[in-house]
């Protein structure tokens, strides 16, 4: 997860500054049941609130709503997952306490089982994908990865260690 925090961090930016949600709904695609999975929430409800206070973002009240998605397969143990959400729910309060209740945006979070071999989501409803491990698993390539057309819309970030064959 550190390794990828300069990525995680562009791309949030990126995508709240070009579309400014009052929503920003944000999936985590084969995001297991461990703390880690906790740890990339906190990163971006961080990266959220850093950025909308430099920006002083005047088009709304407050920072964006945040909606995740954590998505793995049916499989995945989402008792457990549950149970550390409302750990983390709690214990970000207590590690923002006193802090102006405006300056974290509030957040949601859903467990979502399946495969993301289908649809998992309606059409343009997701401002931000994540995944650290669950492109290893792939198969096969995006089609619109192979035809290069991807929307001007969509940016892909990959790691350093990571590297496309076309």
């Amino acid at each position: 997860m550190f390794h990828m925090k300069p990525v995680l961090e562009e791309a949030t930016r990126e995508v709240y500054t070009a579309l400014l949600p009052k929503t920003m709904v944000v999936a985590d695609l084969g995001c297991s049941s461990g703390p880690n999975t906790l740890r990339f929430v906190s990163e971006v409800i961080g990266i959220i609130a850093r950025h909308c206070k430099e920006l002083d973002d005047r088009r709304h009240d407050r920072p964006p709503q945040l909606q995740f998605f954590l998505n793995d397969l049916p499989g995945n143990d989402f008792n457990n997952l549950f149970q550390l959400i409302q750990q983390f729910h709690k214990s970000t309060a207590r590690k923002h306490k006193g802090e102006a209740e405006e300056a974290l945006p509030p957040c949601y979070i859903t467990g979502l089982p399946g495969s993301y071999y289908t649809r998992i989501f309606p059409s343009e409803s997701v401002h931000l994908f994540h995944s650290l491990f669950c492109l290893q698993w792939r198969s096969q390539v995006c089609i619109c990865m192979l035809a290069r057309r991807c929307s001007s819309h969509t940016s892909l970030y990959f790691t350093p260690g990571l590297s496309i064959i076309w």
